[in-house]
């Protein structure tokens, strides 16, 4: 069984607005419901802020819970749900509601990896040059972005996630000896954080 994790409670600072980022609209629609309908063939949860519970339930039909303070913390509890609620879950592909552009077929190919890997990682080379304190010249090149969506075996991730670790990176918590598919190909993975963010993916779905 595979089951769907969506991650929803960013406040919308950085953004500028009351309204967070992922429930503003783009093209007609809330951000986070162009997650929702490519995960639809999955069993959905949506982990986000208390007072968005009730509404998102309602309005798309899925299971809702409240998330952490933290990225990490919402993580876990999203983790504790399934592992009560979806005891036979095998898979599981975890999104960020401000990330719009995830297709369905993008979810079927992680999911597929994971039939020959622990993890599946969105991963995008670095372009600009790069500077680290202390060094001269850095090698970009030894380098990538680590990015959501993600897809892991659950019970994996389960075992070795920990909602107080410093680490940000979910697949960075696993051990070492792990095997982790980097996928480099998913370009247009913007990430609403901006007001800008929402015209340049306006452009885009315009297209």
């Amino acid at each position: 069984m595979n089951v769907a994790l969506i991650l929803s409670g960013g406040t919308g600072t950085r953004f500028g607005s009351e309204l967070p980022k992922q429930y503003q609209i783009l093209a007609g629609k809330e951000v986070i419901s162009y997650s929702i309908e490519a995960l639809k063939k999955e069993s959905i949860v949506i982990v986000t802020d208390k007072e968005s519970i009730k509404r998102l339930s309602e309005t798309y039909g899925v299971t809702c819970i409240e998330g952490g303070a933290t990225r990490n913390e919402s993580l876990k509890k999203g983790l504790d749900y399934i592992k009560v609620t979806y005891s036979i879950c095998q898979k599981i592909f975890i999104n960020e509601a401000a990330r719009p552009f995830l297709t369905a077929d993008l979810v079927d190919l992680y999911l597929k990896y994971l039939d020959g890997y622990d993890a599946v990682i969105t991963a995008q080379y670095i372009t600009d040059s790069l500077g680290r304190n202390g060094e001269v010249v850095t090698d970009r090149s030894e380098y990538y972005l680590i990015q959501a969506p993600e897809a892991f075996r659950f019970d994996l991730l389960y075992r070795y996630f920990k909602a107080d670790s410093p680490i940000t990176a979910t697949v960075q918590q696993l051990p070492a000896e792990r095997k982790v598919m980097r996928y480099f190909d998913f370009k247009r993975n913007i990430k609403i954080t901006y007001k800008e963010d929402l015209q340049y993916a306006e452009q885009f779905i315009s297209k």
